[in-house]
């Protein structure tokens, strides 16, 4: 079965952004940028973009009302976001990378 898990949102920012760390079922995994996690624990050194990626996953499957409560919480909270990308999984196996 294809059933959705989460959601990946990119964002504008010129710094790593300070996410809601849980929103509705979902919690925030992780922040990357440039496919490398800068949140929760950074590289060192690191040359950022300002295009991060934030990664919410939920335990259990996601409707697309449970995916939009996702995206109209980070616009609630100021955030620019520049587009989305379900996440999904097939007979209980992730179809998504996994950062650095």
């Amino acid at each position: 079965m294809f059933e959705c898990f989460g959601v990946d949102i990119y964002l504008r920012s010129e710094t790593t952004p300070d996410l809601p760390k849980e929103i509705g079922k979902c919690k925030l995994i992780f922040i990357s940028n440039r496919g490398t996690k800068c949140w929760p624990v950074a590289v060192e050194g690191m040359n950022l973009i300002d295009w991060p990626r934030a990664r919410y996953e939920s335990t259990a499957p996601m409707t697309d009302s449970e995916v939009n409560e996702v995206v109209v919480a980070i616009s609630a909270a100021s955030f620019h976001w520049t587009k989305t990308q379900k996440l999904y999984r097939k007979d209980g196996e992730n179809q998504y990378s996994q950062p650095y």
